[in-house]
């Protein structure tokens, strides 16, 4: 399994459970309780998954779970209720993933929480995120009319006529056409469209934003536009005021530009927050550049011994 599958998993675990779960609980609740006295009327995985699907999680990021077992005969109103009890799962789907966004609103500034929290709130931001896509391409994939599908169930209890029900041949000649669909990408005409819409839904953390301004930032320092470059760190700032990477970088450009005070005064915050050598480099010119070259020098000999010490330090423990 790649490390992108491995991603994908829990959401993909996770939204087969619902989604199966949420068939079980509609048709109980309208009667037929051969579900729930299969165990199906449970959220542990492991009552819904099949070795086959499950199989496939593991290599693909795709997969399925056994289908729940329903008798069209205990509902009250047969047609009516099977119709219900198969938009069941998908609605599923589609309510895990409005929660899972809901979810994201909530962790929209990971900066804000400290370099210790940071790292575990993006990535619940990413899980959440593919949970949510996850969930929309079920729901949509299980309304198309392809048996085994949901769809396959829906549409004929809507079309006068049509019984509500599939024959095994059936069944597998869809999964046969499901998986040309997938292989071939065939359904991303339909699916396209609706996962588009649900990632401009999907909202975007300080983090990937900050990201986004460090790398515009430094490819503008790079190219001498030091005004972009000045703007972008300050909005990675901003958004994150405490990195003192991005402090120096919008040191440098201002110094560039001859905002040397305020170049001095971030580099000094950079400084507060990690002393590192290059960032008494940076000091140094700041004040060489104000006409201070006593203190230019004296920045210049930390630079010296920081290095000294750096070199002395054991393989083991330098950093």
């Amino acid at each position: 399994m790649t490390g992108e599958n491995l991603l994908f998993l829990p959401g993909l675990v996770v939204g087969l459970t619902v989604h199966e779960c949420a068939h079980a609980w509609a048709a109980w609740k309208l009667g037929d309780g051969l579900a729930r006295a299969n165990g199906r009327l449970s959220l542990n995985p492991f009552r819904h998954l099949s070795f086959w699907g499950t199989l496939a999680i593991l290599i693909l990021p795709f997969g399925w779970a056994k289908p729940v077992p329903v008798n069209l005969y205990n509902f009250r109103h047969p047609k009516r209720d099977f119709l219900l009890t198969s938009l069941a799962g998908p609605a599923a789907n589609l309510a895990l993933a409005a929660i899972c966004v809901g979810l994201m609103h909530l962790m929209l500034h990971p900066c804000r929480h400290g370099a210790l929290a940071q790292p575990a709130m993006m990535l619940a931001n990413i899980l959440l995120s593919l949970t949510a896509i996850i969930n929309v391409m079920l729901a949509v994939l299980n309304l198309l009319p392809i048996p085994p599908l949901d769809g396959s169930k829906i549409w004929p209890c809507l079309i006068p006529g049509m019984k509500p029900s599939g024959s095994k041949r059936f069944n597998q000649l869809g999964m046969i056409v499901l998986a040309v669909l997938l292989f071939t990408h065939s359904g991303g005409v339909v699916i396209g469209p609706v996962l588009d819409l649900a990632m401009s839904a999907i909202p975007t953390d300080d983090s990937v934003l900050v990201s986004r301004f460090e790398r515009d930032g430094a490819k503008h320092l790079g190219n001498k536009d030091y005004a972009a470059a000045d703007e972008d760190f300050t909005q990675a700032l901003a958004l994150c005021a405490k990195q003192p990477g991005n402090l120096c970088s919008r040191s440098q450009a201002r110094l560039a530009l001859g905002r040397s005070e305020e170049a001095l005064a971030d580099i000094d915050h950079a400084i507060d927050c990690s002393p590192k050598p290059e960032f008494y480099e940076q000091k140094a010119n700041c004040l060489q550049a104000l006409g201070r070259d006593e203190e230019a020098a004296e920045a210049r000999g930390t630079v010296h011994q920081l290095n000294n010490r750096l070199s002395t330090q054991p393989a083991s423990t330098a950093k």
